[in-house]
Parts: C-alpha cells; structure tokens; sequence
C-alpha cells in the first residue's frame, strides 16, 4: 500500500493546488512505457464510481523541449472523437503538468507478448486502418505516428490509436510534423525512405495518406514479427505475415510515395471475397457494428449463426465487446429470442458482480415484455442463469410474469412454464410456494392437454419437499388420486410414481385408508405400463403400512367391569361399549352373531339385510329360548318406553349394537363405513382449502329399536342400518367424475360441490340421510334392499302398522298370562 500511495503522492504533486479539485485517484505507473513515449502511463480510477481509467501525464518542469508536443496532442484528443480512436474522457493542463484522461487501456505491445490471438489482430489491423483512413480521408490531416507505442488496447483487446503529438493538417501555416517530427523517440527508426532523403518538411508535398501508409506497413510487419531494427528488412523479409496479405504489404511499403495505397485500398483489398479480413470473426464484428441498418431476414440468419460460433471467440472480447452489442441488438435492435442464447453463453464467464449489472437487468425487462418468443426464450434458457438469480429478485420481479404462463392460451407457453417453476421453487418464499403457485397447479391438473397434466403431477411430486407439513397433508393425496383417474395412461403413471417418491409424507393412517384404496383401482388397469408401476408403488405402501402395525399394541379393548368409571351404556374406548351384568348373557349371543358374520362379507350382509325385513312374528318364533326369560314387568316396561332418538343409539340392544359395529367398523368386514367412502376416493378428491379443516358430518343412523332390556330384545326384530344407494366399483371408470369431485383441489370455493342431505320427519322424530358408498350386494341384499326403499308416507303407514300389531301381542300375552298360559307353574 506504501508503494502505490508513493504513486498517487508523486502523480497529484505535478498538479499542485488543482490535486484537491481532480475527480480521479492516480494509481501505479506502467514503469517501461515512458521509455517509448513523452507520456507516462498510470492506472487510476474515477473517485465517483471507482470505475477504471488510464491517465497520461507530463511533467512540464522536466520535459520542456517536449512541452508544445504535449499540449499539441491534449488539445487534438480534445477535438477529434471516432469509435477507433483513444477516447478523451477528461483532463487538466497547467504550469506543472498536462493530464489526459481516457478509457482503461494497456499499450498494444502487451497484448502482442501473450501470443494474442490471430482473429483479434486481424480485427486490430481493421480497426486501426480505419482510423486512419478517419485521420487522412475525412480530416485531412496526417498522423506521422503509428507505430505499436502509439496503440492501445481496451478490456475487449480492441485496438485503439493514440499518439496525436504529431497529427496536423498539412494546410496549417506550419504543421506540427514538419517542426517536431523528429523529437519524438524513434522517429527516424519509422521514417519513410522519402524523410530519410529530404527531410521531415518533404511531407508537405506528398499526398496526405503517404506517410501514414508507409508507417502501417511497419506496424504490420511488427505485429507478426517482432521487432524492427531498420526499414531496410521491411521489404526482404515478410516473417508470419498471412499470405493473402503481403501482396497489399508490398503496396504500402513501395518506394514512391505517390505510388503507395492508401488505407481505404488497404480495407478493401481485405474485405473483397477470400480477402484477408473475410473471416468469419471480421464478418459478425461488422455486422454487429451495423446492425440496426440490417433486415429482420438477415438479423435471423446472423443470429443463427453467431450462436454456433460464439463460443470460438476469444474470452474478454466476447464478454465486453459482443455482449453489449447484443443486449443492445436484444433490446432495441430487433434480435428477438435468438439473440437471448448468445448473450447468456457469453454472459456466463463474466464474474457475479459484472453478472448482476449487465445482464441480469436486460433478463428482467425482457420476463415482462408481451412477446411469447422472448418468454418461451427466456423459460428454456432459465438452467443456465438461474444459479446467478437471488431470491428477492425472483420473488419480486420474475415470479409474477412467470406465473402468467401459467394462464397463457398457447400450451407451448403453459408446459414450459411448469417445466421452469421447478428451478425458482428453491428461489421463492413458502407463501408463494403454499399458496400462489399451488394455486395455478390445480387448474392445470384439469387442463385440456393431457401431456400438461402429466407434467403437472410431475412438477407437484417434485416441490412436494418444499411444501409445509399442513399443505403436504392437505393437498398431495387428493391431487395425486385425481390423476389415477386421468384417461391419459402416462398421467396416471405419473400419480403413481409421484406417491412412490413422496411416500415419506403419509402417516400410517392415510396410508392405509386413503393411499392403497386409490393405489387399488388401477391394479387391473388396461395398460400394461400402468399395472405394473402400481404394483411397485403399492408394494412400497404395503410394506410401509405393515411397519406401523407392527409397533402398534396387540388390543385395544378395555374390560368395563375393571373400570370404575365406566357407567352403564357409556363407551369406554374408541368402538367399545361396557356392559352392565344383566346385559352379559346377550353380549355372548351378539358376539356369536358377529363371530359368524365375519367368516365371510357376502353371509353377513345377506343375514343382516334378511333379518332386518323377517316379519316381528318369525323373528319373535325364531329366537333363541334363552332371551325369553325377561319378567312381565320389564316387558311391560319397556313396551311403554318411548324411543329413543336415532342419532345415540343404545348399546343395549341387540339391534342397536349391530348397527353401531357397522357404523364404527369395529366388527365384521362391511364396507359402508367412513373410511370406505374415502377408500374409493370419491371425497377426497378434492384439495381441501389451506387454511380451513373440513367439519366431519355426524353419521345418521337410519332404523331404531324402542329400548328394553337384553333379555327381551333379541325377540324383536334385529334391525341393520338402512342403505340408500348401492354402489359398484366397477362402474368407475378412470377419468370418470362423480359429483363428489370437485374443479380444484380447494383453493377455489366456487368450485366445491357438496352432497345434499335430505330431512324427512317420521314418528315424532328427524331423519337425516346421506349418501353413502357401500360394497357390491349379493342377489338376496339386493332384492331386499330394493324393497326397503319406502316413500315417506310408505314409511309411515308401515311403522303405525307396527305399532298395531306390538299392541295386539301385548294383549295377547297379557290374556295368556292370565288364563296360566305363560310361564312356569310354582310348585
């Protein structure tokens, strides 16, 4: 830090009191160039921006005889401006020094040490006969200086000519050439024959391109060839010069002046077919430097091409020379998405810093251009910029003209934009994610194109981990079994594999009654790929699932009679109900009843449905003689009774016992249960809303038994529950909507659909029904069910006949007990 602090000390003290004032912090000095040149060279930089500058600086005081050089060339930099020449940014001239200012360079002679590049010194030769051809054709003027120290290059390695001590116009009274031409270092060394002879004021006479021509031809024959000790050399020994060039070498070195081609000879001998400068990197400079002059036609080929080849050119001149010529083509030239490639290929070797304020702000005005092109551009080239994206950026500026994708009326767009969302996921915030954008998946699981549907269960398989515990359980099983209904094949594989993969976010529960029932239903699918993968999936849930019954506890019933606190009727755990010691005897007959129920599903449905619709006489003569021991007065007592309401049954009874271990699932192997309804996946094919829980519904209890004790119950008629509707699996059809499914997967209320419940009125009482899913019936439930189907005044006029017929067999049995019909005689 020393040592650069004594360089800026040095550099500002040739200012004196205007140091304070000069916007710029001079660094290190290039310490060989000031052996080649009036000038000394320093790195500095501008204090505003900290950006980088070169400054030349003359010391007055020591260099007198070089003082009206020095000031010749601040004030031609000054007034001269061409794309070829050193630009002038800034300056000071005073008593103690001349300081120039310009664009961050490095004298050529640095570039032609590291072996540079062929195609960029063939550009460099182009860009500096140019320069001259501005100095001698368009101005008038000569140079008298090109030579390698005169020459510089930027960050692009872009040639630059400097040098302007001598520069003139030969119709000035007395030019600068003509005093001072032979001051400058090594002026005799690049001397044209003619100056050698006569002298440095023979140039007044000479054509004004003739002295500049013959230094290009030195310039030339240095480029590939090192050195040149004399002039004499120039013509015997031509070294690496191309070919195709020494031709023209020979024409500008030739010995009359008059004779001599000048330098737009020179561009054109170059840029004619199979000329020296009708390479392919001189082509796409040229067209670039010209391309808001050009066709759209050719603008498309152009790029076409530059995409192939954009990668051949050298580094630093890609980065910053072609690049900001296509941003700039990408934004206001008319280059479209083809350009979009190119420019994030070179854009990528820049550092992130450079990244960030080049590219990144032309990567955001293009996501909120309308043209379909540049977006479908920018999604398919989103791999290889998206490392280089922060979070604040994607959240705030690209997300939301992402998301219009979603919505695009081409599928193009639609499908690309689900293929893209994958990369910014990791980039966006958990409400975007948990909300916004689980949002548009929805409706694209019910999109048109099946492939985009597919791909939608995809993407969601994929960003699963992203999601929080709450969404996870809410919205992947009901968006995953949706697509198991899909009649595109691949979009129901696709449901399958994304389960597999996602597996680890269902608990035992939902493994076991939502999962493998869904899993279920294409296990016969009619595509073999289909089949297949759901048996693999179906194995991995099996296999899950029988890892949580294993840690699960033998039992769970608990004793009534140890419990203390269990009363009469009350349940003592999750389907099981304690007994009071009168009811024991019926407890051992229920539990043989259901003992055999569960032998097999089709014996115990056609026994319950027979036994509900046996008329009260048969069922009364068909009981067992051991629940015929009640006394009269419980008879009579419970014949009395009023029912009870059908929403709490009783465990007591025998009736009622049935129909609570159908609705509880806890004996038998019936179907029509809560859980069965969402084993078929009707109702959980909606995606439930974030942020409610859905209200569970009370099951209704469709048929009552009047309360009596246990003893006399079992000669009544035992009453199953009442179904509705029957349902058959097998007329569901994948891709087959109910109306249980719904539009989305709950994020959007207009689109629910709820099943309506019906109220009917009978015996004093509400009746509520709903719709529920039951398993295939055999021919007897069948015919007995459709018989139990009753309107409501059916229904009505059977229960007052019941009621008159337990009327008249209670006054039978009353008459019998008096006459001694009934009972045993004491002894």
């Amino acid at each position: 830090m020393a040592f650069l602090s004594g360089f800026v000390k040095s550099g500002l003290s040739l200012l004196g009191k205007d140091a304070s004032a000069f916007p710029y912090t001079i660094g290190p000095k290039v310490e060989w160039y000031e052996n080649q040149s009036i000038w000394s060279l320093h790195r500095g930089t501008k204090k505003e921006d900290n950006s980088e500058v070169s400054i030349f600086t003359f010391d007055v005081v020591k260099n007198r005889n070089m003082v009206q050089l020095a000031k010749h060339a601040y004030k031609k930099m000054r007034t001269l401006r061409h794309p070829d020449l050193l630009r002038f940014l800034d300056g000071v001239e005073n008593d103690q020094a001349i300081m120039i200012v310009t664009d961050a360079v490095e004298p050529l002679s640095d570039q032609l040490k590291q072996n540079a590049d062929k195609n960029l010194t063939l550009w460099g030769l182009y860009k500096i006969a140019c320069a001259i051809k501005f100095i001698n054709n368009d101005c008038g003027m000569v140079h008298g200086n090109v030579r390698i120290s005169s020459i510089f290059t930027n960050k692009a390695g872009e040639w630059k000519l400097g040098g302007f001590e001598l520069l003139d116009s030969m119709k000035e009274e007395s030019p600068m050439i003509m005093t001072f031409g032979g001051v400058i270092p090594d002026a005799n060394r690049y001397a044209s024959p003619e100056i050698k002879k006569s002298g440095w004021t023979v140039i007044k006479d000479l054509p004004t391109s003739a002295t500049d021509s013959f230094q290009l031809g030195c310039l030339i024959y240095e480029t590939y060839n090192g050195h040149m000790d004399s002039t004499d050399k120039l013509m015997s020994t031509r070294g690496d010069i191309p070919s195709k060039m020494q031709n023209v070498y020979k024409l500008l070195l030739t010995t009359s002046p008059k004779a001599r081609i000048d330098s737009e000879r020179f561009l054109d001998e170059g840029l004619r077919p199979q000329g020296f400068f009708s390479n392919e990197f001189i082509q796409i400079n040229l067209f670039l430097e010209n391309i808001t002059i050009k066709d759209q036609s050719e603008k498309d080929v152009f790029f076409r091409k530059l995409d192939n080849v954009i990668e051949t050119f050298p580094q630093e001149f890609s980065i910053y020379k072609i690049l900001p010529e296509l941003i700039n083509a990408f934004e206001f030239g008319g280059g479209g998405p083809k350009v979009l490639s190119s420019i994030i290929k070179v854009g990528s070797h820049l550092p992130d810093e450079e990244y960030m304020k080049v590219v990144i702000p032309c990567i955001i005005r293009m996501y909120a251009t309308p043209d379909r092109g540049i977006r479908m551009a920018l999604l398919e080239m989103l791999p290889s910029y998206v490392d280089r994206l922060t979070k604040k950026i994607v959240n705030d500026q690209i997300f939301p003209h992402v998301a219009l994708g979603f919505t695009d009326g081409v599928p193009m767009i639609r499908e690309q934009t689900i293929k893209g969302i994958l990369l910014l996921v990791p980039l966006l915030s958990d409400r975007v994610i948990n909300y916004d954008l689980l949002k548009y998946l929805a409706k694209l699981q019910m999109d048109e194109e099946p492939g985009i549907r597919t791909n939608t269960t995809i993407c969601l398989g994929k960003i699963a981990r992203h999601l929080n515990a709450a969404t996870q359980k809410k919205v992947l099983v009901p968006a995953f079994a949706r697509s198991l209904k899909d009649g595109f094949h691949h979009a129901r594989i696709a449901g399958l594999m994304a389960l597999n993969a996602t597996a680890e976010y269902y608990d035992a529960l939902d493994c076991a009654t939502r999962i493998i029932p869904c899993i279920s239903l294409v296990l016969l699918d009619k595509e073999k790929p289909v089949r297949t993968q759901a048996f693999k999936t179906l194995d991995v849930f099996i296999k899950r699932v029988s890892v949580f019954a294993d840690a699960m506890p033998d039992t769970a019933i608990v004793e009534s009679v140890s419990s203390p606190q269990v009363t009469e009727g009350g349940p003592v755990g999750p389907g099981t109900f304690a007994r009071s010691s009168s009811a024991s005897a019926a407890a051992a007959g229920v539990a043989g009843v259901l003992g055999e129920a569960t032998k097999g599903f089709a014996g115990w449905a056609v026994t319950s449905i027979a036994t509900r619709l046996a008329s009260p006489g048969e069922m009364a003569s068909s009981a067992p003689a051991s629940m015929h021991s009640a006394s009269d007065s419980n008879l009579n007592k419970y014949a009395s009774t009023t029912a009870p309401a059908p929403d709490t049954p009783n465990p007591d009874r025998i009736a009622d016992r049935l129909v609570l271990a159908d609705l509880n699932g806890d004996q038998g192997d019936s179907w029509d249960n809560d859980d069965n309804d969402n084993l078929i996946g009707l109702e959980d094919d909606a995606w439930e809303p974030l942020d409610t829980t859905p209200a569970q519904a009370p099951e209704p209890v469709t048929s009552f038994v009047p309360k009596r004790s246990m003893a006399t119950s079992a000669a009544k008629t035992i009453v199953p529950p009442k179904v509705d509707r029957a349902f058959n699996p097998g007329t569901m059809k994948l891709g087959h909507k109910t109306k249980f499914d719904v539009d989305d997967w709950g994020f959007d209320d207009d689109n629910e659909t709820k099943s309506a419940n019906t109220t009917h009125s009978s015996a004093g009482h509400m009746h509520t029904s709903t719709n529920r899913s039951v398993s295939p019936a055999t021919p007897a439930t069948v015919a007995s069910n459709s018989s139990s189907v009753l309107s409501k005044e059916d229904r009505k006029a059977e229960l007052d006949r019941r009621r008159e017929e337990r009327r008249q067999r209670m006054a039978e049995l009353r008459d019998k007990k008096k006459t001694g019909g009934i009972g045993a005689k004491k002894v």
